[in-house]
Parts: C-alpha cells; structure tokens; sequence
C-alpha cells in the first residue's frame, strides 16, 4: 500500500469522468483540489461535503486568453500546487473532410493547447517552489489511430510530443511530467463526443464508414474501470520517480505494443534506404 500524503492538486474536466473520479478520491483522502472547470454548478454537492478542501474555478478550455489569468489565480489562492492535472478532453468523430473548421479549432483548442498553455502557466510558479508534478490524461489514441478520429488523435499525439519534450527540458528543476494513457473507460466520454455523420456517400465505402459501422454494433467494448484508474494516478503521483508515461488498462497496453511493434518493424525495412540520403564525406 502507498502511503497517504496530503497534496494540492488542480484538476481540469474535474466535474466528469476520470476528473471527476481523481477528485472525489482525492478528497475523501484529506487533500486539497482546485477543480477548473466549466460547468461550476456540477460540483456544488461535493462542495457543500468538502468546503475547506475543495476550490472551484470556472474556466472554459476553448477560452485559451483566460488560462493564464486563472492559473495565476489559483497558485495566489492556495500558494503551492504539487500536482497539475489535465483531465479535460472530448472527442471530435468524423471523416476529415466533413469536419468544420471551427470544430476543428475549438477540438485543438480544448485538447491540445489549453493543457500547453496551463503548463506555460504553472511553470514558473513550480519552478519557484522547487517541485511539482504536471500529469495530462493521452490515451492509447497517442500512439494508435482510428479511422474518423482524425483531429482527436492530432490532439492526442501532439500532446505526447509536447509533453515528452517538456519532461526533458523540466527534469533537472525537480519537476516531474507524466502522459497517462487509458484504453476504453466506462465514463461518458462517448456520449459527450462530437459526431459529425457521414454526408459525402463516398466515405461510408471507406474504412470511416466501417468504423461507424462497428461503433454502432458496440465492438469497441469499454473494460476500463474508472475509479480503479483514478487510484492507479493518485497512487503513480507518489512515486518519487513517476514514469514519463503511464499505460492504463489490457485493451491500452495491446493496442499500444502492437501498433509500436509495427511501426519498428516498418523502420527496420528502410534502414538501407534511409542511409542512402546521407550526405557523401
């Protein structure tokens, strides 16, 4: 068993899903939250059960100009934050082409640049504290693709890119970043996603169409359970050298190693071929 260390955390999507799950654990542990997020009235019951523990903040995501502001805000309420949690997210479902370009700059927005702009944010006050842990909810959707999920999957493996490149850059200042990447979870993630429906006929021969297809027969099952991952991120931000990534669920690990077995054994083929552009001496 982990031992129970009272921390501060602050946690975006902290009103639904695996936000919501870290949250209530959290506080039923004795730490402290700040819950940034949009929908503030979500959270009143757990509010009124845990006033001295639990500070709620309102800030939408695709609102990127207020990120800044409201981050600064939170450290000034509460003076130090161990852990940054970005737990919000939805998905945009849709063939590419049929997407709109403001869904598509608002998806960006809300998954991909308000964690980077929460995380600019937050820095200099983790630097000044000499610690912190940043953790940002990926998916195995930042190492594998489906067909439709487009712009989620640009979010989600820009995300992993960031992320893994800021870890590098913050490891020496005691700052540590983890990529949590959680397989199907049974939360209401899906109904929450964004559908755009097929409309070009071309596409429904597509694999777009396939994948429809069997998302309607319900052969993506979800084997997550959420609490259980919830008390697997609480557990990992004790570790004194939590990992750069964290795979969560049989279903994420599967996906992951096979895809990434793939992708290897693609490069390995070209290993003649890539040498062939070097520069002669």
């Amino acid at each position: 068993m982990t031992e129970t260390i009272v921390k501060t955390w602050a946690i975006t999507g902290a009103s639904s899903g695996i936000g919501l799950a870290v949250t209530r654990q959290l506080l039923e542990q004795g730490n402290k939250v700040i819950a940034l997020v949009r929908s503030p009235q979500k959270l009143q019951s757990l509010k009124s059960r845990y006033a001295g523990q639990l500070i709620i903040m309102a800030l939408d995501l695709s609102q990127t100009e207020r990120i800044a502001a409201t981050i600064q805000a939170a450290f000034k309420t509460v003076g130090t934050i161990d852990v940054i949690l970005n737990a919000a997210g939805y998905a945009l479902v849709g063939a590419a082409e049929e997407l709109s370009e403001p869904d598509i700059t608002t998806h960006i927005e809300t998954n991909l640049l308000a964690p980077i702009f929460i995380t600019k944010a937050a820095l200099p006050f983790l630097r000044a504290q000499k610690r912190g842990h940043i953790m940002h909810i990926s998916s195995e959707g930042g190492h594998i693709t489906y067909p439709s999920a487009s712009i989620y999957h640009a979010s989600k493996w820009g995300a992993e890119g960031f992320f893994d490149a800021l870890a590098k850059e913050v490891q020496a200042l005691n700052i540590a970043v983890t990529l949590i990447e959680p397989g199907r979870i049974k939360t209401g993630f899906d109904d929450h996603a964004q559908v755009t429906n097929i409309a070009i006929e071309d596409y429904r021969k597509t694999a777009v169409g396939a994948y429809f297809r069997l998302l309607a027969m319900g052969r993506f099952p979800m084997i997550g359970d959420v609490e259980k991952v919830a008390t697997r991120i609480i557990e990992t931000s004790l570790l004194p050298k939590p990992p750069l990534r964290l795979v969560l669920g049989s279903d994420s690990y599967k996906n992951i190693t096979r895809e990434t077995q793939k992708r290897l054994d693609s490069f390995v083929t070209q290993a003649e071929t890539a040498a062939q552009t070097d520069a002669e001496e």
